[in-house]
């Protein structure tokens, strides 16, 4: 009897902390407050801030995390679109993977929040250990506007997500035209070899330390095939996944853009996606869902410290 009850506390003592790495490009205050909620000594926080971003004093945001250690990305330039986001998932998963062997590591944005306390989501999370919480829109093959976005090269996407006329209008727009009309004309595919396979859906995810060390190993060959594509970020992890064995551990298999895959309630239907109000209250902490997005403090900042409060009341009584 005795030893059962000096291993269970052992178990318990290693219980392995989960990382999560927020993408942050705006809403610093809206930041602040997902950094208190996920504040937990179960939890270490990763920042990513934007290199386009001007921000001073970055260390001003560990103040807001008691418990959990805060560590700070390599800042990349990660422009929707481009391979930067990308770029710092790997980074992420890179430097998290080195620091310490986490149980889950998640992907959030800087304007998600999560909907759950930090016991119900990790209680969650012990319950389906060893899931992956990937997202997938579709079974491979992918639709062909999807599949150009990765078998064709995108020279002149930096300009089109820059600054200034001239940048967007002539070397973007038009160069970006011109581009993939020769390249169609020549018959262009980089990946033709992964036609077959190559699956795409949303990049937040929760993924097991496996998976993660998995992904980092494959970096090289990663940057080869997304260099010069468009939002290779909603493919890298699908697509790996789908050609490993990762693919049988999957929390949710149904490939129909089912957002409960990941654990992140996002509306496409009414937007790009839809920012949430506080008239959606109700309909979000109803959702079962462990996270949301996307909120933002200048469209509806009453939502945002409603679920903010709601959450810190909560983990306080519990």
């Amino acid at each position: 009897m005795l030893y059962f009850l000096v291993l269970l506390v052992f178990q318990r003592g290693e219980k392995m902390k989960h990382a999560y790495c927020i993408v942050a490009f705006n809403n610093w205050t809206l930041l602040e407050k997902l950094i208190m909620l996920l504040d937990d000594e179960r939890n270490d926080i990763y920042i990513h801030i934007d290199k386009n971003i001007k921000v001073y004093h970055i260390d001003h945001f560990k103040g807001f995390a008691r418990y959990s250690r805060v560590f700070f990305l390599n800042r990349l330039s990660g422009s929707w679109g481009t391979p930067g986001l990308a770029d710092i998932q790997l980074e992420f998963y890179k430097m998290a993977t080195k620091t310490e062997r986490y149980l889950y590591y998640h992907l959030l944005s800087g304007v998600c929040l999560p909907l759950k306390t930090q016991d119900e989501i990790h209680s969650f999370f012990d319950l389906h250990q060893g899931k992956e919480f990937v997202h997938f829109v579709s079974r491979p093959p992918v639709e062909e506007y999807i599949y150009k976005r990765y078998s064709l090269y995108h020279f002149f996407l930096k300009y089109v997500r820059g600054k200034g006329f001239f940048r967007k209008a002539l070397l973007g727009v038009i160069g970006e035209k011109l581009s993939i009309m020769l390249q169609e004309l020549f018959k262009i595919d980089r990946q033709s070899d992964i036609r077959d396979i190559l699956s795409y859906g949303s990049n937040w995810s929760s993924v097991t330390h496996e998976l993660a060390v998995y992904a980092v190993t494959q970096t090289d060959e990663i940057v080869k095939r997304t260099r010069h594509t468009f939002a290779p970020d909603e493919c890298v992890l699908q697509t790996l996944v789908y050609h490993s064995d990762f693919k049988n551990n999957l929390y949710c298999k149904d490939y129909n853009d089912n957002y409960k895959a990941n654990q992140r309630y996002i509306d496409w239907n009414r937007g790009n996606p839809y920012i949430w109000t506080a008239n959606d209250y109700d309909e979000i902490m109803n959702s079962g869902f462990l996270f949301a997005r996307k909120f933002d403090m200048d469209t509806d900042s009453e939502i945002i410290n409603r679920i903010y409060n709601e959450i810190i009341q909560k983990q306080q009584r519990d």
